[in-house]
């Protein structure tokens, strides 16, 4: 293997915006014999509300004269397995250390300061003084050091995969997560594309190899790491068994589950095969089958540092929970801590300002700055962002107004001019948010008029379009995304109901994400776009001769804009996180500058390049099926090197 003598010693990662943050204290306070600030309340049970990730979360706190006996969480739509468990692991520290002073947990930060908020206000309705329970609890955790053949930084999917197959093949093995438990991208995802499963093969299901190389190639503007491709593809039906075997449940599922038209016309067969239990559960799972197996899963153990030794990666420094440092000695070192859509900073600094922080926040960075620092050949500007679809006016996935804003009404940018063909934007999400992303101020606007009121009103949201045809609607199959069920009978029952979407755009108006206008002209007017009067008459003429000569939608689609016109805001939305940053080669190698491998280091998942060029694959768990794959090649490689 090529070495090089890039360093001598241990490398020391700066590792910013780690995302830990907490409530500091005000003053000086006066404390109990056991360290607790004094306080002085009126007992008993009062309750409170603050804002969460998915919405508000209701607490009730039971105080006594002089201190927090109990805090329950009554109501709240938290993700589960990750914002609820926060919550719980938070509730215990207030409780056990009476202080409001307490670290968030790391990748539910919302859902952590919604407690505390909550908390807060209950001890402010008893009367109590919240400076006074800030107090500060010191870590006086101990350093400690120990020795493995292969150390997993991130215990996400193509982390777990990693360290599951480095077991399997005979080596000693240490997973280490920053979350106290199961994190990361993959709890988060739908579920995974497969080639030739066994559940495929069962199904008469199979794909050709080519028909997804081929969408990964071209999507990728010919940028792809074809040699890694072909390993990933070509394993994809046996990784999806493996996986099954080792306790992660999943269902084959139909194309098309999310609602959008394309992948129905496109998707030769069934491709994703879904989470049965969910995200969290799965990996939970497999963490269990890497321990059952030998190997070490460290939760709360967050790596800070790379170990180089004569240009050979060598271990890493990881913070222990109690503020101890653990020093963890390897032959190989996989890293995979999924890209940096966390560091809001690094992302407003990489691609520009206002697109906030991913779904998952413990993403900070952690294995593009190790690789940088080992003299790899990595960069926050090779990653792309991934956005699942668009909002429509801020509209919930999955409501009657948001089912028939999924629909190919003309569409325009912020000067009101038209840009492309409704039918490839609204059909398939990531199309949409490619587009949105690529418009000046990365928006765009929708508009009806009030046909589409009267359609829905009447029909159902099916009146304008079927979202869920044939099997997706008679005989689905179910898995778990981002903790909710996909369930295609139960919302393609729901597009055939009647419904009045007044109030609810009467509510948007207020809001101002819908502008309602009685002309073009007052709509233009309104929105302050130089060209929309005259892009709404040149629509109408195309409208009425029946043919799209501009943009080639189909005839179908085709309806003028008459009397009261509506403006819906259009903005890309589920940020999941970045793709890409690492140089590696199809053996999962990090590659320094020169191309040639970096000895004792691989990477795997979002943070490495090889995948996508600026653009998420138009077909469903392209990406969960890049983590798991290259996950199990890395753990191969790591383990072949430090065995053979």
């Amino acid at each position: 293997m090529f070495r090089r003598n890039l360093m001598k010693s241990v490398v020391a990662v700066t590792l910013g915006c780690m995302l830990m943050t907490s409530f500091a204290g005000c003053g000086k306070k006066e404390a109990t014999s056991n360290g607790a600030a004094a306080l002085s309340m009126k007992a008993g049970t009062y309750t409170a509300t603050a804002k969460g990730n998915n919405g508000d979360v209701t607490v009730e706190v039971t105080v006594s004269d002089t201190k927090i006996e109990k805090i329950e969480v009554k109501e709240h739509k938290e993700t589960p397995n990750l914002g609820d468990t926060a919550m719980d692991s938070l509730k215990e520290s207030i409780v056990k250390d009476q202080t409001l002073a307490v670290d968030t947990v790391t990748g539910a930060t919302n859902s952590s300061n919604a407690l505390l908020e909550a908390v807060k206000d209950c001890v402010k309705q008893a009367g109590g003084d919240v400076d006074a329970l800030n107090k500060e609890v010191k870590k006086t955790g101990v350093n400690e050091e120990m020795t493995t053949q292969v150390v997993v930084v991130g215990g996400g999917a193509s982390g777990t995969a990693a360290a599951l197959q480095a077991v399997e093949d005979g080596a000693k093995v240490v997973l280490v997560e920053m979350t106290q438990s199961p994190a990361g991208q993959g709890t988060q995802a739908g579920g995974m594309f497969a080639t030739s499963s066994t559940q495929q093969k069962e199904s008469n299901q199979t794909y050709d190899n080519k028909w997804i190389y081929d969408q990964f190639v071209k999507t990728s503007n010919y940028t792809a790491n074809g040699g890694l491709l072909t390993k990933v593809i070509q394993n994809s039906g046996n990784t999806v068994d493996w996986l099954i075997e080792n306790g992660c449940k999943l269902t084959l599922a139909l194309p098309g589950t999310g609602g959008y038209q394309e992948h129905v016309q496109t998707h030769p067969a069934s491709l994703i095969h879904g989470y049965t239990e969910g995200g969290t559960q799965a990996i939970t799972n497999l963490h269990a089958a890497i321990k059952e197996k030998g190997g070490e899963v460290l939760y709360s153990t967050k790596a800070t540092e790379l170990i180089m030794k004569d240009g050979k990666a060598a271990g890493i420094k990881a913070e222990k929970a109690d503020g101890g440092i653990l020093t963890i000695n390897a032959d190989s070192v996989i890293l995979a801590t999924g890209g940096f859509g966390g560091n809001e900073a690094k992302v407003a600094e990489t691609f520009g300002e206002g697109f906030g922080q991913s779904r998952i926040a413990t993403n900070i960075g952690t294995g593009i700055e190790m690789a940088k620092s080992a003299g790899a050949d990595a960069s926050y500007d090779d990653a792309i962002m991934m956005h699942y679809g668009v909002s429509r006016g801020g509209t919930g996935w999955g409501t009657e107004l948001n089912s028939a804003l999924l629909n190919p009404f003309l569409h325009v940018d912020v000067d009101g001019n038209r840009f492309m063909n409704e039918e490839d934007f609204i059909f398939e999400p990531i199309k949409s948010s490619d587009v949105v992303k690529s418009l000046p101020t990365n928006t765009a606007y929708e508009i009806f008029d009030a046909t589409m009121i009267e359609t829905v009103k009447e029909k159902g949201t099916i009146g304008l379009s079927e979202q869920y045809p044939g099997k997706l609607a008679t005989d689905p199959t179910k898995f778990i995304e981002v903790g909710h069920e996909i369930d295609t009978s139960k919302a393609a029952e729901k597009t055939k109901t009647p419904y009045d979407l007044t109030a609810d755009i009467e509510k948007y108006i207020e809001e101002g994400t819908i502008v309602k206008a009685e002309s073009a002209k007052e709509l233009a007017e309104k929105l302050g776009m130089s060209h929309l009067e005259d892009t709404i008459a040149r629509y109408n003429e195309l409208c009425d001769k029946g043919e799209d000569t501009d943009h080639f939608k189909s005839a179908k689609y085709l309806d003028k804009l008459e009397g009261t016109l509506y403006a819906v805001k259009i903005t890309p939305s589920v940020f999941l996180g970045t793709l890409g940053g690492i140089e590696i080669n199809s053996d999962c190698e990090v590659l320094d500058k020169n191309g040639k491998a970096i000895e004792g280091l691989y990477a795997a998942g979002a943070e490495t390049n090889g995948a996508y060029g600026n653009s998420y694959v138009f077909f469903e768990g392209g990406t969960l099926g890049y983590a798991y794959g290259t996950g199990r090649i890395a753990g191969q490689s790591a383990a072949k090197a430090v065995t053979k």
